[in-house]
C-alpha cells in the first residue's frame, strides 16, 4: 500500500470520474453533485447505456463520457488519464476479469485515487476458494493494489446493500408474503448499507477531510442479526414468517448444481465471516454520521412493496 496519501487543498477543484451509473453510480454521483465542495464530475457509460438518459435528467451538470470498460486496460486506461479520483461502481456487468483489468488500466492511468468495485463484504476475512468464485478476484485487485506505490487508493466496504436484502429476487425477504429466511442461524450477522449512505458516505470519505484514507475503510448502515431484521419488519405491523436456509442445504444445491449463483451467494452469508461489523467502529459511527437504519429503511420502502 501506498506510504502517503493524496492530498486534495480545500482549494482546488478535484476532477472525479464515476464508472456507471446504475443504483449504486447515481447514488454516488448525486452525493458528489449536492456536496458542498465544487468538483468536476464525469461518468464513464457506454454509448448504447439506458443510464445516459437518468443522468442527463437527473444530473445535466455531469459530463457524460461514451466508453467501453470490456476495451483492453491500455485502451481503457486512456479514459482515465488526469483525474484526480476514479470510483468504480460498475459492479460485476463487464463479465469476469473485468475488474482487474480496469484496475490495471486506473495504475496504467496513474489516476490521482482509485476506489475500486469493493462496496462488499470483507473478502480478506473470507479468504480465496469461497463458494463465490467472483471474489477471488476481488482478492486479485487487492494483491495489485497494494504491489504498489504510484496511485493510492481506498476501499470502501459496505456489506450488503440494503436494497439487496429486501429485493425478492435475492431469495431472503418477501414483504408482500411475509415470508423471512435466515441464512445460516438466526443469530448470524448482517451489515447493510443503503446505496444512498454508501453515496454520502463514499463522498464523505473523499472530501470532507483534507486527505482521504488509504486501505480499506468500514462503513455501515446497520448491523444486525437476522433474527433481528425479522423483528424490525414485525415492527412495521407485518406478520412473518420464519424460515432458515442452512448451509448444509446450500452446500446440497450446490453440489447438484455448481452453477447455482444464488446459493453461491447465501453460502457466504450463512458461514458467516467477513460479513458483519460493529456499527460503532465504522467510519461513519465514529463520526457520529446520521445514516438509514433498518427501520428507516422500512418506513420508507414497505408501503411500496
Amino acid at each position: 500500500m501506498a506510504s502517503s496519501t493524496l492530498t486534495i487543498t480545500t482549494t482546488s477543484t478535484p476532477r472525479i470520474l464515476v464508472l456507471g451509473a446504475g443504483e449504486l453510480g447515481l447514488s454516488i454521483l448525486r452525493a458528489l453533485s449536492d456536496h458542498s465542495r465544487p468538483v468536476e464530475l464525469s461518468v464513464l457509460l457506454r454509448a448504447s447505456s439506458s443510464s445516459i438518459c437518468s443522468v442527463s435528467s437527473q444530473l445535466p451538470q455531469v459530463r457524460i463520457i461514451q466508453g467501453d470498460l470490456t476495451l483492453p486496460s491500455a485502451e481503457l486506461s486512456t479514459y482515465l488519464v488526469g483525474f484526480d479520483i476514479v470510483i468504480n461502481a460498475s459492479g460485476f456487468s463487464a463479465g469476469q476479469g473485468s475488474q482487474t483489468r480496469i484496475v490495471q488500466a486506473a495504475l496504467r492511468a496513474k489516476v490521482g485515487r482509485y476506489i475500486p468495485w469493493q462496496f462488499g463484504v470483507d473478502y480478506d476475512v473470507i479468504g480465496r476458494g469461497s463458494s463465490q468464485p467472483l471474489f477471488d478476484e476481488q482478492l486479485d485487485v487487492r494483491d495489485v493494489l497494494r504491489a504498489q506505490l504510484d496511485v493510492k487508493w481506498t476501499i470502501i466496504s459496505t456489506g450488503l446493500f440494503t436494497s439487496l436484502l429486501f429485493e425478492p429476487t435475492f431469495g431472503l425477504i418477501n414483504l408482500d408474503s411475509g415470508i423471512v429466511r435466515a441464512l445460516g442461524s438466526w443469530d448470524n450477522r448482517v451489515t447493510v448499507t443503503s446505496p444512498d449512505d454508501i453515496g454520502k458516505l463514499t463522498t464523505s470519505i473523499l472530501l470532507d477531510e483534507e486527505s482521504a484514507p488509504d486501505g480499506v475503510v468500514y462503513i455501515a448502515s446497520d448491523t444486525t442479526t437476522f433474527n433481528g431484521v425479522a423483528q424490525a419488519i414485525e415492527r412495521t405491523g407485518k406478520n412473518v414468517q420464519r424460515e432458515v436456509i442452512s448451509v448444509e442445504e446450500l452446500e446440497e444445491r450446490l453440489r447438484k448444481d455448481p452453477e447455482d449463483k444464488m446459493a453461491r451467494y447465501h453460502l457466504i452469508w450463512a458461514r458467516n465471516h467477513g460479513v458483519a461489523w460493529e456499527l460503532k467502529d465504522t467510519w461513519n459511527g465514529k463520526r457520529g454520521i446520521r445514516v438509514e437504519s433498518l427501520d428507516d429503511y422500512l418506513k420508507t420502502n414497505s408501503s411500496k412493496k
